[in-house]
């Protein structure tokens, strides 16, 4: 969820719209890895780097082929953008069906709902998928960090994100800021539905019902910063599944046929006490906090008067 989330707010940053198609590229990285563990003989962890490539390429040929060309000739561009890949989300998944046909009839190996979950090992009785997924997320988050931070690409990406007129000015190479920014968020897409083979498997259609949460996540950490988006993305994931357990207790199964509400609850609440994020303007910070519990303090003083 985290990747997701800042794949997802590093298109948005750099293009102002939302990627309905972000979570489509996830489809796309599981059949990546479905095909080489299926037809080459790879291990489904050795696929991550192939799968995480390739969605890059997609993505960054989006980028050329549709909103590069959408931007070169005006209008509302954002409004167009923004239905374009609505439109798209529900496209690319159709690739899945394709992918399918062509396996089940060609290969002998229906790729409908497929789980790689038996190459994987365990450690201490602990799935070897969680203690490497989060090693990898972590690793990536360092990473992001420095390359934000410290490296010249990633600091021109930032520039761009703020004021693209200003840093084309100083000679920035806006092109190359923005192709970076898609191949990134493309990269971490199908980065994470390379993971999800191994985690719980991939439906043919592949992981498009994540899109709720990863919008969720985004919005909550703030759309136009990376590092909310993680706080977004971590904090959805383990609400999220926190939640389900509790009402499950209370409700057993039927909680099943309405957890699906919860990013949506989520982001409720986030609009309506953080309208631009955690760490967007008028977000959390030191002094928002201590006016907080100024005014809880003031509250319980006046219940217990």
């Amino acid at each position: 969820m985290i990747m997701l989330t800042v794949g997802f707010t590093f298109t948005f940053m750099m293009e102002g719209f939302p990627n309905f198609a972000h979570t489509s590229y996830a489809g796309i990285g599981g059949m990546v890895t479905f095909y080489l563990v299926r037809y080459s003989g790879f291990n489904p962890y050795d696929t991550w780097p192939f799968s995480a490539f390739v969605g890059g390429v997609i993505a960054l040929a989006l980028y050329l082929g549709v909103v590069k060309p959408i931007r070169r000739h005006g209008g509302y561009q954002d409004i167009t953008l923004t239905f374009t890949f609505l439109v798209l989300a529900m496209v690319i998944p159709q690739l899945s069906y394709i992918f399918n046909y062509w396996s089940r009839y060609t290969g002998g190996a229906a790729a409908r709902g497929y789980n790689l979950s038996f190459f994987d090992f365990s450690y201490r009785g602990i799935p070897g998928i969680a203690m490497t997924s989060i090693a990898t997320c972590i690793l990536l988050v360092l990473w992001l960090r420095h390359f934000l931070t410290q490296d010249r690409l990633g600091l021109s990406l930032r520039a761009v994100a703020e004021n693209e007129d200003l840093a084309a000015t100083i000679g920035i190479n806006t092109h190359r800021a923005h192709c970076a920014s898609w191949f990134i968020s493309g990269a971490l897409s199908a980065l994470v539905g390379s993971i999800m083979t191994i985690y719980r498997g991939v439906g043919i259609a592949g992981p498009e019902g994540l899109i709720i949460n990863v919008m969720s996540g985004a919005i909550l950490g703030g759309v136009y910063s990376v590092y909310g988006a993680i706080i977004g993305g971590l904090f959805v994931a383990l609400a999220q599944d926190i939640l389900k357990k509790f009402f499950f207790f209370f409700f057993g199964l039927a909680v099943e046929t309405w957890a699906g509400l919860l990013p949506m609850l989520f982001l409720v609440v986030t609009l309506f006490l953080f309208p631009n994020g955690l760490m967007g303007p008028d977000g959390l910070s030191k002094e928002r906090i201590k006016i907080d519990l100024e005014r809880l303090k003031n509250w319980v003083n006046g219940l217990l008067k």
